[in-house]
This record gives structure tokens, C-alpha cells and sequence, in this order.
């Protein structure tokens, strides 16, 4: 019977991903005619190229799901799920490289301008494997940060227009709709419960990844004024209840209020904060949401945040211990088998910026604190003087992102950790914070671009 389940198991592993690398390959393929464009190499084809790309890494971390206990992993158990999820990245890389040929000028600018930053963490990262209790696990994540930071730096080589980051908005966009909704669809589908301890699923950052996409499509409900994207909000919202992750509901509420009042509409702000107030109540009232919350109240947890201000106390003397490069990327993995005090299944540090310093130390959480003020900077100057009403948009929608992350980012790891959805959101967050501030500031353009942006 064992062996059926895991016969069972492989096939529909093979079905995913097959049918996942047949819509790529023909995204790909689609790129070049629906560009307009006669040659790959043109900036249009190669920027939506390199954006399918960038997608396909974002959701390959939905399409493959395998979730095992820290002993399992620590012993070296390899789920069949991970090695399709390891072979969706090589195969990225291989189309990254394909097509990378026909434009190549972005790989001699990996160390120029903020992205620098990035490229720098990545190398850290890659340094950092051997130490850690797993290597091969780290590594393997490690190649993925690195597709990653390659793609970034080829899609900054692209974007010089408003149009480039409409795009990137976009693929953000569909990026997160994908997402949402297998997150969304899988656990009624699956085998397991709907709801798992009054939560939808066992996805636990869903709420939060809904939130994103909530900021995502007001942006775009603004710019295009199609009520699809107002559906997409509404949607949006009830999967985040309904996932019902605390972290991830205040940051997205505190995110949307930031948004608005940069953009300086206080009165949508309210209407919006009553909407979403409204929609958290019948949550509350008709849905496992309520239940989720009135026992988190009732168990005490609330004092140390769920058991995380323990978990930082017991990882401390670790950061201590290990101060320069860390214990290795993503050996925090562990934690819970390694450091006397952690939780059961804490899986990572519960905090972005204690996250890399556990993992790669301060050589790590250096380049992670100069995005993250990067960010801030070049953004403030947008917002400051905006060139352009579109530009203030984006510049608004790029800052409540990054607040997003960050807010959520307090108490679950959402950039300096695994190279998933969210820290490619933060990635891309830096790459429009970047352009946008060279929209207005001919110097700061001159310096990360030179005089003319080669073509």
C-alpha cells in the first residue's frame, strides 16, 4: 500500500512537472512574436523573456510542495518533490543563459550600482554553504538565490522606461495571483484537512503573500481602471482572512494605510480601512478565523509572540558564537534540533535581519542592511519630488511593499533567507526604487547607468 502512495505520489510529481515546463518553455517561445520584435536580443523581447523567467522561479515553490520534519531533513532525507523543484531551477538557469547570449553586456555590470549589494549577498551566501550542517541543502538553495540575482541584474539591464516598469509590476503581479491561488485551491483538493488548526491550508505565510497582492492590484486598478483588479483585491483579502497568519494580516493593513497616505488620499484610506474592517468581522463571525484567534488569546502566547522572543533568546549565544559568516546558509533550517530552547519545527528565525545574522553572519547581514536602506533613500527621494503621476504611484506601491515586507519581516522571514517569493519581492522592490530614483536625479542616473544606457 506504501508503495502505491509513493508510486502515486512520484506520477503526479512527473505530471506537475511536465505540464509546469511545457507552459514555460511555451511562455518563452511566446515572448519574441508577442513583443513585436524580430530579434530575441531586442530589449523588449529580452526584458519579458527574462520575465517569465523570473515567475517561474517565484511559483516553482508552490508547484513542488514538500514539507518534512527538521529530524528528517537533518538526516539527509530528500523529498521527490524538491529534486523537481532543484531541476525547474536548473532549467532556468538554462533558458537564463540561452537567452542571455544574445544580450551579455548586463554580466561584466554585476558590480556596479545597488545591485551590487545583492550580487555581494549572494556570494556571501555561497561562501557560507560548508558550514552548515547540510551543505548539499544549502547549496542547492544557494543556486537558486544566484538564478535570482542574475535575473535581477538582466532585468535592470532592460528596464529604461515607465513601460519596462509596468512590466516588472506586472509579472510581480501574476506572479502572486499564481501563488494565492494554488495556495488557495490546494487544500481543498488535497488530501489532507481544508483547515488546519482553524487555518486554511498549512501554508503559513499565505496571508501575508495575499497582501501583496492586495497592494499589487489596487496599484493597477488606479493605472488601468479594470474592476478585474478590484475581483483580484476582493479575492485577495478573503484568502487572507481565511489563511488567517496574524503577522501577515497587519502587515498587509499596515502596508495598504501607508499606501494610500503617500499617495495623499486620506479619504480612501478610511473607506478602504472600513472595508477591510467589515470583511475581517464576517471572517471573524463565519469563518475558523474567529476560533484561530479567540485560542491564540486564550493560550497565553501572545507575551512572547508565539514562542519567538524564547527562540531569539535560545539562538543568540549562536549569533555570538559564529558573529562573521554565520553558521551557513540556511542552517537555521536546523535550529530546532541544534539549539536547546527552540520551539519544535521552527524552521528558520522568525526575523529576517536575526535570520541572516544566525546564517551568514555580519558579512551577510551588511549587504542585507544596505538594500534595505538603499530602498529607503532612493524611494523618500522619489516620493519627495515625483517626475511624473505614474512615477508617484510606483514609488508609492514600491514604499508600501517594502513596508510590507519589512513589518512582516519582524516576525517571519520575508529577505535574507530562502530565495522565495517574498525575498524576490524585496529584489524587485530594490530594482524599482533604483530606476525610479534615476528617473528624477540625472547624477544618480549618470553614475549607475553612465551618460547613455547602452542599447
Amino acid at each position: 500500500m506504501l508503495t502505491i502512495v509513493i508510486l502515486g505520489q512520484a506520477s503526479w510529481d512527473i505530471f506537475l512537472f511536465l505540464l509546469s515546463c511545457a507552459i514555460f518553455f511555451t511562455g518563452l517561445c511566446l515572448v519574441r512574436p508577442l513583443s513585436g520584435r524580430a530579434f530575441a536580443g531586442e530589449k523588449e523581447s529580452f526584458l519579458s523573456s527574462v520575465l517569465v523567467i523570473w515567475i517561474f522561479l517565484m511559483i516553482s515553490e508552490v508547484i513542488f510542495v514538500h514539507n518534512q520534519s527538521t529530524a528528517r531533513a537533518a538526516k539527509g532525507h530528500i523529498d521527490p518533490s524538491a529534486i523537481f523543484q532543484a531541476v525547474s531551477w536548473i532549467l532556468s538557469l538554462v533558458a537564463l543563459a540561452f537567452i542571455s547570449c544574445f544580450r551579455p553586456a548586463y554580466l561584466r555590470r554585476l558590480f556596479v550600482g545597488p545591485l551590487k549589494w545583492a550580487v555581494l549577498f549572494a556570494m556571501i551566501v555561497v561562501f557560507s554553504c560548508p558550514l552548515s550542517k547540510s551543505p548539499l541543502y544549502s547549496a542547492t538553495l544557494a543556486f537558486k538565490l544566484c538564478v535570482i540575482v542574475v535575473a535581477l541584474c538582466a532585468i535592470a539591464e532592460t528596464i529604461e522606461d515607465e513601460a519596462g516598469i509596468f512590466k516588472l509590476f506586472a509579472a510581480l503581479f501574476l506572479g502572486m495571483l499564481i501563488i494565492v491561488s494554488i495556495q488557495f485551491i490546494a487544500p481543498f483538493v488535497g488530501p489532507g484537512p481544508t483547515f488546519v488548526n482553524d487555518r486554511l491550508g498549512a501554508m503559513i505565510g499565505l496571508s501575508g503573500t495575499c497582501g501583496v497582492l492586495l497592494l499589487l492590484s489596487i496599484l493597477f486598478l488606479w493605472l488601468k481602471k479594470n474592476p478585474w483588479f478590484l475581483v483580484c483585491g476582493f479575492y485577495s483579502v478573503i484568502v487572507m482572512m481565511l489563511a488567517g497568519t496574524k503577522g501577515g494580516i497587519v502587515a498587509s493593513f499596515t502596508s495598504l494605510m501607508m499606501f494610500f497616505l503617500l499617495l495623499k488620499r486620506p479619504a480612501q484610506a478610511i473607506v478602504v480601512s472600513l472595508v477591510f474592517g467589515v470583511l475581517f468581522i464576517l471572517c471573524l463571525l463565519f469563518t475558523p478565523l474567529g476560533s484561530s484567534l479567540e485560542k491564540y488569546s486564550e493560550s497565553g502566547n501572545a507575551t512572547t509572540l508565539t514562542g519567538r522572543t524564547n527562540l531569539w533568546s535560545a539562538t543568540w549565544p549562536e549569533i555570538e558564537t559564529h558573529p562573521i559568516l554565520g553558521k551557513g546558509y540556511r542552517d537555521s533550517r536546523f535550529l530546532s534540533a541544534d539549539v536547546p530552547g527552540a520551539f519544535a519545527e521552527a524552521g528558520n528565525m522568525h526575523n529576517s535581519f536575526l535570520e541572516v545574522a544566525y546564517n551568514t553572519g555580519l558579512a551577510g547581514l551588511t549587504c542585507i542592511v544596505a538594500m534595505n536602506v538603499l530602498i529607503v533613500v532612493n524611494l523618500r527621494s522619489v516620493l519627495i519630488r515625483p517626475p511624473t503621476l505614474q512615477l508617484r504611484y510606483y514609488a508609492a506601491a514600491a514604499f508600501a511593499l517594502y513596508v510590507h515586507l519589512f513589518v512582516w519581516g519582524l516576525i517571519s522571514v520575508t529577505f535574507g533567507g530562502a530565495p522565495d517569493n517574498r525575498f524576490m519581492t524585496f529584489f524587485a522592490v530594490l530594482l524599482i526604487s533604483m530606476f525610479l530614483r534615476s528617473q528624477s536625479d540625472q547624477k544618480y542616473w549618470n553614475k549607475i547607468y553612465g551618460a547613455r544606457r547602452p542599447r
